[in-house]
């Protein structure tokens, strides 16, 4: 047969390449993140200090500074790393799909060179205020969603237990943690400490609970076991004492539900255990406020709006720190005694209320907006790696921590928030590699 009458056929389409699966971890990692957030939230500085180790307060080695919960996250991501073959292959897939990550570490590093060579400043804070939170986002992304939900079941589970605890605290008077100052003194205060140790830590993990289980936290939970996580929430905050932390609680709950009833008012069509879950929480947040009023529990608290013990006279006078700075001082950095002698001049005993200014205050201007600016991009990240629902978590994050020494003091929370974000919330962002993770992923 002649090949100019041979039929032409189209030249099939070549098949797309298939995309890299996300290699499976080992149960030495699952069980190291497990150990990571288990002391986390089990160990505090408060309780470190009752055990005789000197991790807040002042003496030991640089060892005693470090939390166990790090050192568990630094033994997860080498397990990782080992289980996965080495270190390039992963680190170039969390370059590529979450770039927000590697610009806090980029950031971190950068601060802790600047803090080692011109501040002279401890480096412990940064460890595991900033550090922490990179090792358990690598970890956890690590992990399959299946291995990650589990997590967040008992991170449900802890918090109520210690929501329960506080509340105990509260009306018997009784504190299962201390609070110390710097020096090792105790500190006698109303508010709860609980099982976190410090009652403005409790009041922003408590308050994320309510945040995260009334708009995205709670959407695998049973209607029940949600409504009741959410008024447990609420009435738990009253016993922590965090006011920022209970007002910005309330108002991000109430504002999510208020658009998410404009919307239905605008047609969207709703599930009716939504719009149940809705009238159950207003109406639980409401009788539990009146009912806490009208027995007089919250009056402490409503006392402390009143008379804050020099709270907001702190915040007026931290901004009057930096009088006597010069431009390159206030640029790159104050000396550290100066520092603190400004303090010391204008009253501010209890620390800078301003996670910003006090970025100022200690590494100055520049890095502070470096170490800000990569800390928008990790959040940013955050929301990106699971679900825009954590707009509203990471809003609340962002002015409980504003509006306190959050950041600028040594704490977990940040990586708390990280592991409540990663393991609560039902996964619909970009693993790495770019594989999805659940249904909806882009």
């Amino acid at each position: 047969m002649s090949l100019a009458f041979s039929p032409v056929r189209p030249a099939p389409a070549p098949s797309p390449a298939p995309r890299a699966r996300p290699v499976k971890v080992g149960r030495a990692t699952t069980w190291l993140v497990w150990a990571s957030v288990a002391a986390m939230a089990a160990i505090s500085a408060m309780a470190l200090v009752a055990l005789g180790v000197p991790y807040a307060v002042s003496g030991g080695s640089f060892l005693t500074k470090i939390h166990p919960a790090t050192w568990f996250a630094v033994a997860a991501v080498v397990a990782a790393t080992i289980e996965r073959g080495g270190p390039g292959r992963w680190a170039a897939e969390i370059a590529v799909d979450h770039p927000g990550v590697i610009a806090l570490a980029a950031a971190v590093a950068l601060v802790l060179v600047h803090t080692a060579l011109v501040q002279h400043l401890p480096l412990s804070a940064i460890v595991d205020t900033f550090v922490l939170p990179i090792l358990v986002f690598a970890a956890i992304g690590a992990l399959d969603p299946a291995e990650r939900r589990p997590i967040g079941a008992a991170l449900h589970l802890f918090l109520a237990f210690n929501a329960i605890v506080g509340l105990v605290e509260y009306f018997s008077g009784w504190r299962l943690t201390p609070m110390y100052d710097v020096d090792g003194t105790i500190i006698h205060d109303w508010r709860s400490t609980a099982i976190l140790g410090h009652p403005l830590n409790n009041a922003f993990a408590t308050g994320c609970w309510l945040v995260m289980t009334a708009t995205g936290g709670g959407r695998t939970m049973p209607f029940v076991a949600r409504a009741a996580a959410m008024a447990l929430a609420a009435t738990a905050l009253v016993a922590f004492g965090g006011r920022v932390a209970l007002i910005f609680a309330f108002a991000i709950t109430a504002a999510a539900g208020g658009l998410g009833g404009l919307r239905l008012l605008a047609g969207r069509r709703f599930a009716l255990n939504d719009a149940a879950m809705a009238a159950a929480a207003v109406t639980i947040l409401t009788v539990a406020a009146i009912v806490a009023v009208d027995a007089g529990a919250a009056d402490r608290l409503i006392q402390r709006f009143s008379d804050d013990s020099g709270s907001a006279g702190t915040r007026i006078a931290m901004f009057r720190i930096f009088g006597d700075l010069g431009w390159e001082e206030f640029l790159f950095g104050p000396p550290p005694d100066l520092m603190r002698q400004a303090q010391r001049d204008w009253g501010i005993a209890i620390g800078i209320e301003s996670t910003e200014v006090a970025f100022v205050a200690f590494y100055g201007l520049i890095p502070a907006l470096l170490l800000l600016a990569a800390l928008g991009a990790y959040l940013i990240e955050l929301v990106r790696a699971t679900s825009r629902a954590n707009l509203w978590p990471v809003a609340f994050f962002v002015v409980v921590m504003s509006a306190s020494t959050g950041l600028s003091s040594k704490s977990t929370n940040l990586a708390l928030f990280t592991v409540m974000v990663m393991t609560m919330t039902p996964i619909v962002g970009r693993r790495y590699g770019g594989s999805s993770s659940g249904a909806g992923a882009h």
